[in-house]
């Protein structure tokens, strides 16, 4: 399950789907909503929408943008993310970007990748350096990842060093995930928080 050969998605592409438990999107909203201004929620991968239902109950406007619909939410821009531009989305400048990025994607989006970002990066990286290029890298972010994202590097790693020198915003906080929060799925996951004050700088899932 962790092997690296197992979740590269440019050897190996398998669903991509794996939708955010509704209890995970519920903690996050109670942490959350303190610290956030009014404005749109935007997730740029919405899926089922679980990560924006809480919001979009208590009344906050939400935006969602994913490549397929799945019939449970209505989504807002059918489109592909990483070709998203400001223009499509009005230049809205949301309060908050909370997104949990697909495990694997198909080959056509891999072959945007491959034609427009550098080296094979991990899909996180992909979709935060997408939010950052939208709306700038002092914007909330909430979102979802493997540990290789903040933990698998060497020194002359190149994410490191977009870490090292605020090429990527500072870390707020962090949520540690259990293993098999996902259905059918067994992955090293954790939620990271960019720009959001207020918060601890580390929970466990479901502490308050």
């Amino acid at each position: 399950m962790y092997r690296v050969d197992r979740n590269n998605f440019y050897t190996n592409e398998k669903k991509a789907s794996i939708y955010t438990p509704e209890h995970v999107s519920d903690f996050l909203y109670k942490i959350l909503k303190p610290t956030i201004k009014s404005g749109v929620i935007f997730d740029p991968c919405v899926g089922a929408g679980s990560l924006l239902k809480p919001w979009k109950e208590q009344g906050w406007q939400t935006i969602g943008v994913d490549i397929e619909s799945n019939g449970d939410w209505e989504i807002d821009y059918l489109i592909n993310y990483l070709e998203l531009t400001k223009k499509d989305l009005n230049d809205i400048a949301p309060a908050l970007v909370i997104m949990n990025p697909p495990f694997n994607i198909d080959q056509k989006t891999s072959k945007y990748i491959k034609e427009h970002y550098e080296g094979r990066p991990l899909l996180p990286e992909i979709w935060l350096q997408k939010a950052i290029e939208l709306f700038g890298k002092d914007t909330p972010i909430v979102m979802f990842t493997p540990y290789g994202f903040r933990l698998n590097q060497t020194v002359v790693s190149k994410r490191w060093q977009k870490f090292l020198h605020h090429t990527y915003p500072e870390i707020s906080s962090i949520i540690s995930l259990p293993k098999n929060i996902f259905k059918n799925v067994l992955f090293h996951s954790e939620i990271l928080v960019f720009n959001i004050k207020g918060l601890k700088p580390h929970y466990f899932l479901g502490q308050e």
